[in-house]
C-alpha cells in the first residue's frame, strides 16, 4: 500500500526539476500579474493565529490540545493564495511554470535551508550515531518534499516519540508542495481544455473528502499523512480562490454585499476554530469529520473579506499581522529546537518559553535578513538556482548520514549511562520457530523465537513486557532449562490477557493471536511451565481506581488462559508487571561536553516511586493475581519482581539501579533489567518443575 504513494512522490519530485529546468520556448512569458493582488492583512492574521495554535499545542500539548489543526487553517490559506496566483495569471494568458517554481523556491527554500543546516549541527552535539542515521534519511525525504510517506512508513508501535524527532513538522510542509506540483499543471489543463473548473474541483474535494473519512476509520495513520486524504483540506481554498476571481472583486474577497452577514459569517468561523481547538484531542480520530470545523472556520474568516470586525480589528492588527508574516520561519524553528532540546533531557515550562523566544528572535532574523531580500523581483531565476543548488548540498550531506552515524563525536564517548541498558541481550541464542505444531503458524506471531540450545522448559506468553523481559531470561537460564516465547506488542498482532469469549466487556476478535499462542504451546509435550507476562493496563484499565466488575472481567480472562495451561498438565506462573514512571528520556539528561548544561539535573518526578506507592497503586490488580493463584493453589503461582527492581534500603522503584538504567523505553525494562529479574525467576521455576 505504501509503495505507489511513495513512487508518486519521487515522480513528482522529479517532475519539478523538469519543469524549472524545462526549455523556456516550453513556457510562456513570465508576468508580475500576481503581484498585484490585492493584500489581505487579515488573511495574514489568520496564519498568525494558525502558527500561534501549532506552537502552543507543541510546546504545552496539555494546555491547547486541539492546536495541531492550525495546520489545516494553512492548508486552507495556501490553497488560496496559490490559485488565487495561478487563476490570475491564467486569466490574462501569462502563466509561467518556471517563474511560479522559482518563486516558491524563493519563498520556501530560504528558511528550511537555514533549518535543515542548524539540524545537521544540532545532532552532531546531541544525537548517537543511530539517531543520527536517521535524521539523515529524515534529511533527504525534505529535500524531496516526502516526508510525510516518510514517518508514515515508520508509524507503529515501537516508533520514536513524535518530540524526539526534529523533521517531524515537514510532513505538512510536503503535503503542500505536493499540492504546489500538481495544481499548476492541472489549473493550466483545465483552462487550456476550457472544462468547467468549479464542477471539477468539486467532484475533486468529495473524492478526497470521501477517502480522508474512509481512512479515518480504517487507515488512520495514512488518513493523517497522506496527500490523497488532505487535498479536501487545500481545494477548499481553491474553491474560494475561483469563486473570489469569477466575481472579480476588489478586495480579493468572498465580502458579502451587507456588513452584518459578513460579520456573521467571520464570527461563525472563529467559533468553529475555537470548537475545533477544544473538542479535539492528539488521540482523536483526526482529521476526519473534526477536520471539516478548522478547514470550514478558516473558509468563513476569508470569506467574509477584510472588512468584517473580526478580520479588520483583530486578525489585521500590527501584532497578528507582525506574526502571519513570520509565520513559516516560526513553524519550522519552533519544532527544531523543542525537539533537540526534548531529546538533550526533560525541559519544563520556563526551558520551553525561553526556546519559544529564541524561535521567534530566530524567525525575525531569517525574515528581514534572509528571507525578504531574496524575494525581491530581480534575478529570479538565478537566486532560485542557487537556492536549489545550496538544497542539492544539503541532500548529499543527508545521504552521507545516512550511511554513517560517525560513532567518534564526543557524545558517543561520554554518554556511559544510556549504554548501562545494555547487558549482552540474547547472547545471540535465539532462533526462529517456538515448537509449533502447526506449521502454518510460523509466520502469524509478531514474535515466535526458542534458544537454540538443548533443553527448552519454559514458555513465556505476553505483550511488549514479555518482549523486553525475554533476552534476560535467555541470558540467565542454565542448561536444560531453556526458553522459548511467543510475543505480541501493541498493534494488529497484540497479544491481549483473555480468550475468545471469556471478557463480556472486549470483543471476540481481539483475542485472535491469544487463542492461537495458547493452543500452541499447551500442544508442546516439553513445555512444563508458562510465564505469563502483560502489562498491568491491558488486564485492568485504571489500576488505582477499578471497580470490582473491572476486577471480575480480568480475573475471568486471565483465567481462561490458565485453565487452558493446567488442563495440559502445565503449571502457570503470573508476574506482577514492573512499575510505569515516566518515559525514560524524562529522567536524564545527555553529556554533550558543555559544563552549563551538563550540570542541569532538572528531572521528571515522576521517575521515582516509594515502594508503598507503587503497591498501593496496583492493590486492585494484585489481587486478581493473588485471587487467580488461590483458586489453582496446586498450579499457579505470582512472581514479585519488585525486590529485583526496586531499592528496599531507600523504599524507592527509580528510572535507576546501582547507577544504571532500568527502562528502555516507556514502561519496558531495560536489557540490563531483564538480567536482573530473569536470574531469580528461572532460579524460581527450576524449584517449581523438581517439586512437580
Amino acid at each position: 500500500m505504501l509503495q505507489l504513494p511513495r513512487f508518486a512522490a519521487v515522480f513528482l519530485c522529479i517532475l519539478k526539476v523538469y519543469s524549472i529546468s524545462a526549455p523556456i520556448s516550453l513556457l510562456k512569458n513570465p508576468s508580475p500579474l500576481h503581484q498585484n493582488l490585492t493584500y489581505r492583512p487579515d488573511v495574514d492574521g489568520l496564519r498568525a493565529l494558525a502558527v500561534l495554535l501549532v506552537v502552543l499545542f507543541h510546546a504545552f500539548p496539555n494546555w491547547a490540545h486541539g492546536g495541531f489543526i492550525g495546520v489545516d487553517i494553512f492548508f486552507v490559506i495556501s490553497g488560496f493564495l496559490i490559485t488565487s496566483i495561478i487563476l490570475k495569471d491564467l486569466s490574462v494568458s501569462s502563466f509561467s511554470f518556471i517563474w511560479f517554481y522559482s518563486k516558491r523556491i524563493i519563498r520556501i527554500f530560504p528558511a528550511l535551508i537555514l533549518v535543515l543546516l542548524s539540524s545537521i549541527l544540532l545532532g552532531w552535539f546531541l544525537l548517537y550515531p543511530a539517531e543520527y542515521q536517521l535524521l539523515g534519511k529524515h534529511i533527504i525525504s525534505a529535500v524531496g518534499f516526502f516526508s510525510n510517506f516518510t514517518y508514515l512508513g515508520e508509524a507503529g508501535y515501537f516508533d520514536s516519540r513524535a518530540i524526539e524527532k526534529p523533521l517531524l513538522h515537514l510532513w505538512s510542509l510536503a503535503i503542500e508542495e505536493q499540492f504546489y506540483l500538481i495544481s499548476p499543471l492541472f489549473l493550466w489543463l483545465v483552462n487550456k481544455t476550457k472544462i468547467r473548473f468549479i464542477s471539477l474541483i468539486l467532484v475533486l474535494w468529495f473524492l478526497s473528502f470521501a477517502l480522508n473519512i474512509y481512512e479515518a476509520y480504517h487507515y488512520p495513520v495514512w488518513d493523517y499523512y497522506s496527500p490523497q486524504s488532505r487535498f479536501w483540506e487545500l481545494l477548499t481554498g481553491s474553491f474560494l480562490a475561483h469563486w473570489t476571481i469569477s466575481r472579480n472583486s476588489q478586495s480579493n474577497s468572498l465580502t458579502p454585499t451587507r456588513s452584518i452577514a459578513a460579520n456573521a459569517i467571520s464570527i461563525f468561523g472563529l467559533i468553529l476554530l475555537a470548537v475545533g481547538v477544544i473538542v479535539t484531542y492528539a488521540h482523536s480520530r483526526f482529521p476526519g469529520w473534526l477536520a471539516l470545523l478548522p478547514v470550514l472556520g478558516a473558509a468563513c474568516i476569508i470569506l467574509a473579506g477584510p472588512k468584517a470586525y473580526i478580520n479588520r480589528f483583530f486578525l489585521s492588527n500590527r501584532v497578528m499581522v507582525g506574526l502571519g508574516l513570520i509565520s513559516y520561519p516560526l513553524y519550522l524553528w519552533h519544532w527544531i529546537l523543542l525537539s533537540f532540546a526534548q531529546i538533550w533531557g526533560p525541559i519544563f515550562i520556563e526551558q520551553k518559553i525561553i526556546l519559544l523566544l529564541v524561535s521567534l528572535l530566530l524567525s525575525c532574523l531569517a525574515y528581514f535578513f534572509v528571507e525578504k531580500p531574496l524575494r525581491a523581483h530581480f534575478s529570479v531565476q538565478k537566486k532560485a538556482l542557487t537556492l536549489a543548488f545550496c538544497m542539492a548540498i544539503i541532500l548529499g550531506v543527508g545521504c552521507l548520514l545516512n550511511q554513517n552515524g560517525f560513532e567518534q563525536r564526543q557524545i558517543n564517548q561520554i554518554n556511559t549511562y544510556e549504554a548501562s541498558a545494555q547487558d549482552g541481550g540474547d547472547g545471540g541464542q535465539l532462533e526462529k520457530g517456538c515448537g509449533l505444531s502447526d506449521s502454518g503458524l510460523s509466520n502469524f506471531f509478531y514474535g515466535c523465537l526458542q534458544d537454540r540450545r538443548e533443553g527448552v522448559k519454559f514458555a513465556i506468553i505476553g505483550d511488549s513486557h514479555a518482549m523486553s523481559l525475554f533476552p534476560g531470561l535467555v541470558r540467565t537460564s542454565t542448561a536444560n532449562n531453556r526458553w522459548l516465547a511467543i510475543f505480541g506488542p501493541g498493534g494488529p498482532q497484540n497479544l491481549r490477557p483473555y480468550l475468545s469469549n471469556t471478557r463480556s466487556n472486549v470483543s471476540a476478535k481481539d483475542s485472535l493471536y491469544t487463542d492461537k499462542a495458547v493452543e500452541q504451546i499447551s500442544q508442546n509435550p516439553n513445555i512444563q511451565v508458562v510465564l505469563l507476562t502483560f502489562s498491568s493496563n491491558s488486564l485492568l484499565p485504571s489500576i488505582a481506581n477499578a471497580s470490582e466488575q473491572d476486577q471480575q472481567e480480568a480475573y475471568k480472562g486471565f483465567n481462561g488462559i490458565i485453565k487452558k495451561f493446567i488442563s495440559s498438565n502445565k503449571k502457570v506462573v503470573l508476574l506482577i508487571d514492573n512499575p510505569h514512571l515516566a518515559q525514560p528520556q524524562d529522567c536524564y539528561h545527555r553529556q554533550i561536553g558543555l559544563a552549563t548544561l551538563d550540570q542541569f539535573n532538572k528531572i521528571n518526578p515522576e521517575c521515582t516511586i516509594s515502594i508503598g506507592k507503587f503497591q498501593e497503586i496496583q492493590e486492585r490488580y494484585r489481587k486478581v493475581l493473588h485471587d487467580l493463584a488461590e483458586a489453582h493453589s496446586r498450579d499457579v503461582f505470582v512472581f514479585d519482581a519488585t525486590p529485583y527492581l526496586c531499592s528496599a534500603e531507600e523504599g524507592i522503584c527509580s528510572y535507576k539501579k546501582d547507577g544504571r538504567r532500568m527502562y528502555l523505553y516507556s514502561d519496558h525494562l531495560s536489557d540490563y533489567a531483564a538480567g536482573r529479574v530473569g536470574e531469580p525467576l528461572n532460579q524460581y521455576l527450576i524449584g517449581l518443575t523438581r517439586g512437580k
